[in-house]
């Protein structure tokens, strides 16, 4: 076997970020090869230390290919087992860090994926325990020196993980997240949108604070024009969030599957990332793929795909005047509405899974 992927695999379609790489990777990957997803006994409440060291069961079938939730021990010894080519690391856990025992057993190239830097969301963002603090830059660290490719989702990250880290820039590979077909599907049979009202969506957790939920909340309580507010977190959050301006109409939806989301965002017209830090927003690109104006952050990684005022358009985190200024010419101007929407959802044709995949494939065959 040329290939073992190592991660946090989900078998339902509620996603991260994350999550949705390795599921969606793995599945294309394996259409033509085989191969084998190991994740872990992640669940402390549910798994004991009997099972994170010593359990093995299977999850489910890809493609003729199979995903294991594996302890450490059987983790160890299916990988000496199978002496694959590449370790390919997809999602960060700590459990990975077996994979560089194997290395002093026999030749084998790790390929780590850096969704995010943990030792840096720990610092600024997170409320995590120093023990576990200690454990997740322990990890950290041992997968950014020793691993041999390095794949960073934005030039923003790339600066990020230098200022943090010591590491060769040729190990260092940039590669996109892909957009689900759904969206594209959905882009094409768009219903006509309400042009007096702009209808805004926002996905993410309001509760983290790198995420900007204060930052929008904040801009748009000053913007005096009608506006529907679609914020996808949990639907039990609504109350919690109340605008002094009237003319703002905010509610709630849970998180949903592709097909779901696709078919919900076919009438809206804005996406907003409003983020301090983002390795790269995945929901963004799927909602520009669907015909929404994509507005992000700089500090946005996926900003890198925006030609402002062409595709879309970037502001700095903070700069609620300049968010306010670029909502007003969305919202007065119909045909350059309509041209953008056109033009943001042609981001598929760059980022569909399939390409992304090839992408994968050929630094696969770079690497060995």
């Amino acid at each position: 076997m040329d290939l073992v992927y190592i991660g946090r695999y989900n078998t339902g379609e509620i996603l991260t970020g994350p999550e949705k790489v390795a599921k969606r990777i793995y599945e294309n990957y394996t259409k033509k090869n085989q191969s084998l997803f190991v994740e872990y006994f992640f669940d402390g409440k549910k798994y004991g230390i009997v099972k994170k060291l010593f359990g093995k069961e299977k999850v489910e079938c890809v493609n003729g290919s199979e995903v294991w939730r594996m302890g450490i021990l059987p983790l160890f010894v299916i990988l000496l087992k199978l002496q694959p080519k590449i370790i390919h690391i997809i999602t960060f856990d700590r459990f990975a860090i077996v994979t560089f025992l194997c290395k002093m057993f026999f030749n084998v190239k790790v390929v780590y994926n850096i969704h995010g830097l943990i030792i840096h969301e720990n610092k600024y963002f997170g409320k995590v325990k120093a023990y576990y603090n200690f454990k997740d830059k322990f990890v950290e660290e041992i997968l950014v020196k020793y691993s041999d490719l390095l794949l960073l989702l934005s030039k923003s990250y790339k600066e990020l993980l230098n200022s943090y880290y010591s590491v060769n820039k040729r190990k260092i590979k940039g590669i996109k997240n892909g957009i689900d077909r759904e969206f594209i599907i959905a882009g094409e049979k768009r219903s006509k949108i309400s042009e007096n009202i702009l209808k805004i969506v926002f996905i993410a957790d309001i509760n983290r604070p790198e995420k900007g939920f204060s930052f929008l909340k904040e801009s748009l309580e000053k913007f005096n024009r009608d506006v529907e507010l679609c914020v996808i977190d949990k639907k039990e959050n609504a109350d919690n969030v109340t605008f002094k301006n009237k003319l703002i109409k905010v509610y709630f939806e849970d998180a949903m599957p592709s097909c779901e989301l696709a078919s919900f965002l076919m009438d809206k017209n804005v996406f907003i990332s409003a983020s301090s830090c983002e390795s790269y927003g995945l929901t963004g690109v799927e909602c520009m793929a669907t015909g929404l104006i994509p507005v992000l952050t700089k500090e946005t990684g996926a900003s890198e795909l925006i030609k402002d005022g062409i595709n879309g358009y970037v502001y700095d985190f903070g700069d609620g005047k300049r968010l306010n200024n670029i909502l007003e010419k969305i919202i007065d101007d119909t045909t350059l509405k309509m041209k953008i929407s056109g033009e943001a959802k042609r981001i598929y044709s760059e980022l569909s899974w399939d390409k992304i995949t090839e992408n994968y494939l050929y630094l696969y065959k770079r690497i060995i």
